[in-house]
């Protein structure tokens, strides 16, 4: 019998797989492309879509990249699946993490034409046999027809050309043609620019063991869509909320501008205050709520952008004579001290700037800072030059020394922002005061009494709600406040009691056809876990008698029993804060076992996501109540809950969730902490408001893509009353359920108050 050795061999009918079928459409051929781009080091990319008549556009893409080697064209581009981007997924000279992991990416080109070529250039080292010759090009053309299904793709010649020279620059130009037909539309385009402004939006990052990063940026020039070229981190900026501008005079006064949604049209302010040290200093900065609605340009800046744009490039950055300097700007830095004024809840402007306040319409001038957005919403840059005398770099480059002129730098550009910030709140006014006009509209019905009974009381609230804020405003300031939370404190009693009439009457709907059911699946369920503890115990008698499976059989039946308890316990716990027992005992509870069996409940998530849950600062003597069983249940399932859901939406490594415990003079200080996506300060109270399940629209997209399928159900997507539940219950029982700043490392913290 003779031996023979085999080889895979790959059919020309694979291109077309991966060119046509895995990308689906040329705007995410082309983002793909770009993508290439930006991991190989460039910090500038022109894309050009160029119409050419009966046939689709050509492309160019152009990088200032680092280019490749024929040995890297022949090991990296050449090659099918390469794994270069999975063992090194941080680039070697900025340390950017690298966009792309399958080795696929190229075959984009496919998607966009017939017709490709590749023109790269790279730098070669030193220790090459021809030191002179610093440069070498590579030039290849494809001709994607000739791999025809049925020919083996290593049979097919790509001619190309290798030529070196001393002058040269290093970067890739792919050139490509010959589309079959023209799919480029204005949608698509649109999600074009949507794609590339993430990676445009990075305007430079200093990286530990990493030369700076200047940024990457992107000019699109497509004269089907556009007259002039798009420079794409501009049409991030221009696409915000508000573009503001702002420069400095050759005697210190500054000129601001804010182009910004709302406004009917550019606002412009002349200071009256003088910055003579920093003369002919500017900046330009987008304004960058997280709000789709709230853009200029939502098909560019969709939810999902917004949200990356805040978390990965948000930040006012200092550039000097043109270059960046760090750590201004980056994760963190609070240089203009805007968190740190947020968090300390500072609404009122001062000088200059509260007499501009006061003579806006609906601004009041004491309040007016108050809906300033965070240091990362703010994208841009402040333009220094070495005309200003005075500023010291530090020794270790990190920064200026803070002296008197750094100091006014920072005046001026917290004095652009705050203006901006309070034109911010005009239209907030604005908005409301639309809002309110709306309401008035809708109530004429309720005036009427022409709409079904149970939208009477919701509509005539809706309209006292909005006329309170209108009608108080006409009183003396003294008495506005007061006089507002007396009239709201009414309107809410009146909804309160017409919501309660509401739940009653679903309760009454549904008790009849869900009692039923739930009683069936109670006994079904129980009757299962019977059967899991009698082959529990059997498998173990089975064990003993066959010492060969001893250790299988026994192993498995450990398996069975830990999964009856476990149903054990959700049984239990359904019917302790189900409708199972109708039991309202007042009782004393032991914390550290209620905390426990809570966290249990979510054993499958907590295992399948490797996520760690920490009760050890929980007190093992630690006493609550008098309460029902059912609510403290009730709180630290909805509380475990969104923990788990924040730390699987964020991601990462660290995946953790601590829950520790305190005696308090008369009540018991639980906090739960989580790493997970964190929640804006902002919306600290408007999570407990019900039905709002997610005010900072980045759970739910984000537990979509990073939770899997199967667990949909247990995830769900919010009903926005687990929240505000758990604090009626806290709050009926003398205590409170609050969120406060967390301390590192923790991106959440909640802190509930028990009797």
């Amino acid at each position: 019998m003779a031996s023979e050795t085999f080889q895979f061999s790959v059919d020309s009918a694979l291109l077309g797989e991966l060119g046509e079928r895995l990308v689906t459409t040329v705007h995410v051929a082309l983002a793909e492309l770009v993508k290439n781009a930006y991991d190989a080091e460039a910090d500038s990319v022109v894309v050009k879509i160029l119409p050419e008549e009966g046939q689709a556009a050509r492309v160019i893409i152009q990088d200032n990249g680092t280019g490749m080697t024929q040995e890297q064209v022949r090991d990296f581009w050449m090659k099918i699946g390469t794994v270069n981007k999975t063992t090194s997924p941080v680039s070697v000279k900025y340390g950017r993490n690298k966009t792309g992991s399958k080795g696929i990416g190229r075959f984009a080109c496919r998607r966009l034409g017939l017709n490709l070529r590749l023109a790269t250039t790279a730098k070669l080292s030193r220790d090459r046999s021809t030191p002179i010759e610093k440069y070498e090009t590579t030039t290849i053309e494809f001709d994607w027809t000739s791999f025809k299904p049925g020919v083996e793709v290593e049979s097919v010649d790509c001619e190309g050309t290798i030529s070196r020279s001393r002058e040269g620059s290093a970067g890739t130009t792919l050139e490509i043609w010959g589309g079959q037909s023209d799919e480029w539309e204005t949608r698509g385009f649109n999600f074009l620019q949507r794609q590339l402004a993430l990676l445009a939006s990075n305007r430079g990052m200093s990286r530990p063991g990493y030369k700076d990063d200047p940024g990457f940026n992107v000019t699109l020039n497509a004269p089907g869509f556009s007259d002039v070229p798009v420079d794409i981190r501009g049409t991030v900026i221009d696409a915000s909320w508000g573009t503001l501008t702002a420069k400095i005079g050759s005697d210190g006064e500054a000129s601001l501008s804010l182009n910004a949604k709302g406004l009917g049209g550019t606002r412009k302010h002349t200071s009256s205050q003088r910055f003579r040290r920093i003369a002919n200093t500017s900046l330009r900065i987008g304004i960058l709520p997280t709000k789709k609605e709230e853009a200029r340009r939502p098909e560019i800046l969709a939810s999902y952008v917004l949200s990356e744009l805040v978390n990965d490039w948000g930040g006012i950055q200092v550039r000097f004579n043109g270059f960046r300097v760090v750590p201004y700007g980056d994760p963190g830095d609070d240089w203009l001290r805007i968190d740190a004024d947020r968090g300390r809840r500072v609404g009122k402007p001062d000088g200059e700037l509260y007499d501009f306040a006061a003579s806006i319409a609906g601004v009041d001038a004491s309040r007016s800072l108050l809906n300033m957005l965070g240091m990362r919403n703010y994208l841009g840059q402040v333009e220094l030059t070495s005309d200003v005398e005075g500023l010291i770099p530090r020794i270790d480059r990190q920064g200026f020394v803070e002296n008197e002129v750094f100091e006014e730098v920072r005046k001026f550009v917290r004095f652009a922002i705050d203006w901006a910030n309070i034109y911010r709140d005009h239209y907030i006014r604005l908005r409301e005061h639309e809002e309110s006009t709306r309401a008035r509209e809708a109530v004429k019905t309720v005036l009427d009494l022409d709409v079904p009974q149970e939208d009477v009381v919701p509509k005539a609230a809706s309209f006292l709600k909005s006329e309170i804020k209108r009608i108080v405003n006409r009183l003396p300031q003294s008495q506005q406040r007061e006089t507002e939370q007396a009239l709201v404190k009414t309107v809410k009693a009146i909804e309160a009691i017409n919501a309660d009439s509401q739940k009653q009457l679903e309760h009454l709907r549904l008790v009849a056809s869900a009692s039923t059911l739930t009683l069936l699946f109670a006994h079904e369920v129980r009757t299962v876990i019977g059967g899991l503890g009698a082959a529990s115990v059997r498998l173990r008698q089975l064990a003993a008698s066959i010492p060969a499976k001893k250790k299988e059989l026994g192993e498995l039946a450990n398996q069975l029993g830990a999964t009856k308890q476990r149903f054990d316990n959700l049984v239990g716990m359904t019917g302790i804060v189900g409708s199972f027992r109708n039991n309202r005992t007042l009782t004393t509870l032991h914390l550290k076992s209620a905390v426990e069996r809570a966290i249990q409940c979510f054993h499958l998530l907590i295992n399948n996501y490797h996520i760690t849950v920490d009760d050890q600062e929980v007190p093992t003597d630690l006493k609550v109540g008098p309460m029902i069983e059912g609510e403290l249940y009730t709180i630290l399932l909805n509380l475990l809950s969104n923990a788990v859901k924040s730390v699987i939406a964020y991601g990462g490594t660290s995946r953790r969730i601590c829950v520790e415990a305190r005696q308090s003079d008369s009540c018991v200080i639980v906090r739960m902490s989580d790493s997970g996506l964190g929640l804006a300060p902002d919306f600290y109270e408007e999570v407990f408001t019900p039905f709002i399940a997610d005010p900072g629209a980045k759970l739910y997209d984000a537990l979509e893509e990073r939770a899997n399928p199967e667990d949909a159900s247990i995830i769900g997507t919010g009903s926005g009353l687990g929240l505000s539940i758990a604090r009626d219950i806290a709050r009926s029982r003398g205590g409170d359920v609050r969120f406060v700043h967390p301390e590192l490392p923790w991106k959440a913290t909640l802190e509930i108050e028990l009797p």
